[in-house]
């Protein structure tokens, strides 16, 4: 079996020993096979790992995964592809094994592939009818049509997108209106549909929409890190639909309809001036949508909703779930870590590795290969965009990587007294060197494109205002160049055929 990523183990053995699904189940919950799973309980058992698991995921991938001596393996064919090569013209299944065979040599032989061929098209020529497990799933999504309003000062018509949630077994819907579709409304919305059911289903669904799924996969989509906390944080699993297949999350597309004649059509001539007001008409309609009879069964959405669903959804957490945002960078070379243009510093043993941040309105984390290296309470200081802990610097304060004072200090010497005057006081302007070696490289670049005298000027005039910053230095460092360039001396052309001022003395005209 192909290693899984680590969150998929941690899904397969979460559904196992915390919910008790069966195999099949989880196998169907995780997009992946029966067999799949088995493996990785019985890895897990094998390397006696328990569960909650108290392992990061390179500690996981280590136990579940050890080194083993790698085994060559037959490459599936694509059936899927198969099936729709066969509607071209003149195609046969013979033509598409050789073809197979060409590129995997030791691959299935004919007989197999044909086998799996008529296997594949019994199994596509089948729909399943899903029947919902009460309090199982949320299908989630956007509603494709917008509202709108008016900003009041500017008389600006703006967009309102809809989100749509519902719960299929019940058919309890859910809307909220937002300004856009990114990534913190995508989660907040979330948050606000568990708390209007006031519990958590087993498995949201989402579709392959960006905020939820970074890349999309049959097997093994890699999801958005943000949405996959805030999933751990409600105890729900995150099993995006199949691209291209509507029918993996059928009753929210069915809802997003309702949604469309109910509540975005019926509020359709009327006009709103804030986004509040939007969602106090879309409450109004979603009451009335819930209460609207069945046709063809007895009651309505809400008392389906609390005979069926209701019982059977899990608690919501203590907490409210606080939005953080995940990135993806590197440590730099003077051992900080950049966040929304303020730096936090790590470990100097850690300069040039990749880390994440995890970033909420309170905290910054930096974790490197999944552990947390690093923790801060964020800052929001324009003047103070350094945070340093001296555990974390070299001895003597000496940067890494063959930076330090004395180079900038050596490098601003070549320049001149007023250059090197300069950087002293911008090495000094802050807590440790360390956080102005951005600010000094910045100003080194700037020797490739200006002369010498140039330089010294701009360094003498930061001087006598004691601005000691590389953003300030280059606003100077553009005036002097200006002025250096408007005030050059016209040179005067010696030539033969030109008149000097003898030619005009004595005022006179001569013949």
């Amino acid at each position: 079996m192909r290693r899984i990523e680590m969150l998929k183990a941690r899904e397969i053995l979460k559904l196992k020993h915390e919910v008790g699904m069966s195999l099949r189940e989880i196998g169907k919950s995780c997009n992946c096979g029966k067999s799949t799973v088995s493996e990785v309980l019985e890895r897990a058992a094998k390397a006696g790992i328990t569960w909650p698991i108290e392992l990061n995921d390179k500690q996981l991938l280590s136990l579940l995964y050890p080194p083993v001596e790698q085994k060559k393996t037959v490459l599936e064919p694509d059936m899927e592809y198969v099936f729709y090569e066969m509607k071209k013209k003149h195609v046969t299944l013979m033509l598409l094994w050789e073809e197979y065979k060409d590129k995997h040599p030791d691959g299935i032989m004919y007989t197999q592939f044909c086998e799996r061929y008529r296997n594949f098209k019994k199994t596509n020529q089948l729909t399943m009818h899903i029947e919902h497990t009460a309090g199982e799933e949320m299908q989630v999504d956007w509603a494709g049509t917008t509202m709108s309003y008016v900003e009041p000062e500017t008389g600006e018509i703006k967009p309102a997108y809809l989100f749509v949630a519902v719960l299929p077994a019940s058919a309890y819907p859910f809307a909220y209106a937002y300004g856009d579709t990114k990534l913190p409304n995508w989660i907040d919305a979330h948050v606000r549909a568990y708390e209007y059911f006031g519990g958590v289903p087993k498995v949201t669904i989402p579709d392959n929409t960006k905020t939820a799924v970074i890349t999309p996969d049959l097997v093994d989509p890699v999801l958005n890190k943000s949405y996959c906390e805030m999933a751990r944080h409600y105890r729900t699993t995150l099993i995006p639909a199949r691209a291209g297949r509507p029918k993996d999350k059928a009753a929210d597309e069915n809802m997003v309809g309702n949604v469309s004649r109910r509540i975005i059509a019926a509020l359709r001539n009327r006009q709103f001036f804030s986004l509040f007001e939007i969602n106090q008409a879309i409450k109004e309609e979603l009451v009335k949508l819930i209460n609207r009879p069945f046709q063809k069964m007895e009651g309505n959405r809400l008392t389906a909703f609390e005979k069926i669903d209701k019982p059977l959804l899990q608690p919501l957490p203590a907490t409210r779930y606080e939005f953080s945002d995940w990135k993806e960078t590197k440590v730099q070379f003077n051992y900080h870590v950049d966040y929304d243009g303020f730096f936090y510093s790590v470990k100097f043993t850690y300069v040039g590795q990749p880390c994440s941040v995890r970033a909420t309105s309170k905290t910054i984390e930096i974790y490197i290969a999944g552990e947390r290296v690093a923790a801060y309470a964020r800052n929001y200081n324009p003047y103070k965009r350094y945070i340093t802990l001296p555990e974390h610097m070299p001895e003597a304060h000496k940067a890494v990587s063959g930076w330090s004072p004395e180079r900038f200090l050596s490098w601003a010497e070549k320049i001149g007294p007023n250059t090197r005057d300069f950087i002293k006081n911008v090495l000094e302007s802050r807590e440790y060197p360390v956080q102005t070696y951005r600010a000094c490289m910045g100003i080194m670049r700037f020797s490739k494109s200006h002369p010498p005298e140039v330089m010294e000027t701009a360094s003498l005039e930061a001087l006598a205002k004691k601005t000691y910053s590389f953003k300030y230095f280059s606003i100077i460092l553009k005036q002097v160049t200006a002025k250096a360039s408007n005030s050059k001396p016209e040179k005067i052309v010696n030539h033969a055929n030109i008149r000097g001022s003898k030619a005009y003395t004595g005022g006179g005209i001569h013949a």
